[in-house]
């Protein structure tokens, strides 16, 4: 009965071990990133400092963009269709080497040491060796147009893929400008959303010690509505401004955010 029990104790310590390990893996991540995005959405730290500058941002987003990486493997494809051309004419060389037997002479020579109507000998087998070149004139005429054409599928790839690379870096700024002034916005509406409360809470204060009347209290009611209806709209503003870019990088902002300095 003792050894059942101590079987079992076992198995539920290796299932809690395991199950522990599993959570460390998974939830130490998730963790990191909660924490990092309390991070990038708290209003008292501007987005700036919690980023790296935009000439990074947009070398991060050119690697791991989708399109520059199809573009690059398009233009290395012109790349090896131009080497591969200067060579096609090669195609039309063959080299050979093998035993011929037959009725017809390979070649002949004159043997000095037999009567002159007897010299001439044939031979008619035997291994042969050489190179067979056939050209026609397409291929001496057209090879170096051909050539040529593919140069310039090079060259209209490299052009394309720089046009990528700017209309990349066009909407990486101006994803990036939304998102700064949406920040800004967000951190100005905090501000007086924070105040308006302080505020509210004193003409509370006062209209219970009689000091101001009802209308004064509901007038700053009021204010403290409008101020926070104004920061609930600069948040969504800034939140979808921090998706969009985050969608444009290609990577999670977390993982390239700079720790902020501590005070």
């Amino acid at each position: 009965m003792t050894r059942v029990t101590s079987n079992i104790t076992m198995q539920n310590f290796q299932k809690c071990f395991f199950l522990l390990a599993i959570s460390f893996i998974f939830l130490k991540p998730a963790k990191a990133q909660r924490i990092a995005d309390s991070i990038l959405l708290d209003p008292r730290i501007d987005i700036e400092v919690l980023l790296p500058n935009l000439d990074s941002l947009y070398e991060i987003a050119k690697s791991v963009n989708p399109t520059m990486k199809q573009e690059l493997a398009a233009m290395r494809a012109n790349q090896w269709s131009v080497r591969y051309t200067r060579w096609i004419w090669a195609q039309n060389l063959s080299v050979f080497y093998n035993y011929s037997f037959g009725s017809l002479p390979l070649f002949a020579y004159a043997d000095p040491t037999k009567p002159a109507a007897q010299s001439l000998t044939q031979v008619k087998e035997g291994y042969r060796a050489g190179v067979n070149l056939s050209l026609s004139v397409f291929d001496v005429l057209g090879q170096r147009g051909r050539v040529n054409e593919q140069r310039e599928k090079v060259l209209f790839q490299k052009h394309k893929r720089d046009a990528e690379a700017l209309e990349l870096k066009r909407k990486l700024g101006s994803f990036y400008a939304d998102m700064v002034g949406y920040n800004r916005l967000y951190k100005g509406r905090n501000e007086d959303f924070m105040m308006q409360l302080v505020a509210c809470q004193v003409a509370e204060k006062e209209y219970k010690e009689g000091t101001i009347h009802m209308s004064e209290y509901s007038r700053q009611k009021n204010v403290l509505a409008d101020a926070e209806a104004a920061y609930q709209e600069s948040f969504r503003f800034y939140y979808g401004s921090l998706l969009q870019f985050e969608a444009i990088l290609g990577v999670p902002l977390h993982t390239v955010m700079i720790k902020p300095k501590k005070n």
